[in-house]
């Protein structure tokens, strides 16, 4: 099978989602020239893009036509695209499901706590605000019940339409340019408590100035919570497998393994191949023991996936006996950057090292606009490319 390098074109950088008027040629012929090395024959691995789509983040008309348009430029272009369907992270088009406090605002209904994640057993414990640092920290909406059947139900509203639209445009396309079709990504860390933290009595400060906020974020040397209130008891009950005691780590990556399948499952319902669907897991991190385990990236019905993030995945804790146990050898770098590289050597060690273990199907370079100033980090993708896999 084809190999993958995808540059991951940042949300809200220099495209959006609800307005299809911002997917261009630019934003596919910019990123591609760098990487393109002219008169050379097609590389072993492809470089191509990658583009999230949250599908509770906007409306579907807006989304549908954003979709058409990435899968018709990719095809003009010929430029591999990899399609990530979110329904975690950014979910603000749905406050029927989260907004459950303020009935001044849309979709009010005190039911919707069911829906987001709680610091304790039972609904009076629901969070009404958590935090997310991708570099800074940010307020985001409440973290969703991945178990939730209404959350659910949500994503079985879009996410097969999605997938199938995708699956018809793979299914079109000539045999030639059969490997312009990379795939469909599930998941975007996926986890619990990780992207939508809460601090201890973080609820009073939803009516406070930001400037207010604590700072001190997780802490990953600490546990599986990064030292702050835990979530994950609404999934818990909605699981109905537990409903005293504290949350534990093996509880999350149960109900995490389980979003994940879940999500791959509906992808193969709406006709995607298993070797076709990718998960993103989330929650891995050093020291590997106090944090998830890679197992819950790996299902049946899918390829795993992981962020690796200054580590090769030789040394990403048990990312290498999960995938031994599960005898299994595909598997792909779903958000990748070789954190403390600064030379072109140095970057193409790190692609070549993540290409080269096991059966890599892809590496996806968290993001494009973070590295289009840098020389050396072009520089050293491209010579990963021309040297390609061992």
């Amino acid at each position: 099978m084809t190999q993958y390098l995808f540059l991951n074109a940042a949300p809200g950088a220099r495209w959006n989602q609800n307005h299809p008027e911002t997917i261009t040629e630019a934003l596919f012929r910019e990123p591609m020239a760098a990487l393109r090395m002219a008169g050379d024959p097609p590389p072993r691995v492809r470089p191509g893009l990658s583009f999230i789509l949250s599908y509770l983040d906007g409306p579907s008309e807006s989304l549908d036509e954003t979709l058409r348009r990435l899968l018709a430029l990719a095809e003009r272009e010929e430029v591999p695209v990899l399609i990530v369907l979110d329904g975690q992270n950014w979910w603000g088009h749905r406050p029927d499901l989260w907004n459950w406090w303020d009935r001044a605002k849309p979709g009010y209904s005190p039911n919707n706590a069911e829906n987001v994640e709680w610091t304790d057993w039972g609904p009076e414990h629901a969070v009404t605000i958590c935090w997310r640092n991708w570099g800074r920290q940010i307020r985001v909406l409440p973290a969703p019940n991945l178990a939730a059947p209404r959350f659910r139900q949500a994503a079985r509203e879009h996410l097969p339409r999605l997938a199938r639209r995708i699956q018809r445009w793979a299914d079109a396309l000539p045999t030639r340019k059969r490997w312009l079709y990379p795939g469909i990504k599930v998941g975007w860390e996926a986890s619990i408590g990780i992207n939508a933290y809460h601090y201890p009595g973080g609820n009073a400060l939803l009516t406070r100035p930001e400037a207010d906020d604590p700072k001190n974020g997780l802490d990953m040397a600490t546990d599986f919570a990064g030292g702050l209130a835990p979530l994950g008891y609404a999934a818990l009950t909605s699981e109905n497998k537990k409903r005293t005691g504290r949350i534990t780590r093996e509880d999350h990556e149960r109900l995490v393994a389980d979003y994940l399948a879940f999500l791959s499952r509906l992808c193969r319902e709406a006709g995607v191949a298993k070797d076709d669907i990718f998960t993103h897991a989330g929650g891995q991190f050093a020291p590997w023991e106090k944090h998830y385990s890679h197992r819950v990236a790996i299902n049946p019905d899918s390829v795993p996936g992981w962020s690796l993030y200054g580590h090769a995945p030789r040394e990403a804790g048990d990312l290498a006996a999960s995938l031994d146990a599960a005898h299994r050898s595909d598997w792909c770098a779903a958000e990748w950057l070789p954190l403390g590289a600064k030379t072109a050597a140095a970057w193409k060690k790190a692609a070549l090292d993540t290409l080269r273990f096991q059966h890599c199907r892809s590496l996806s370079v968290y993001n494009w606009e973070g590295i289009r100033g840098d020389p050396e980090a072009i520089r050293g993708l491209r010579d990963a490319l021309a040297e390609g896999p061992a």
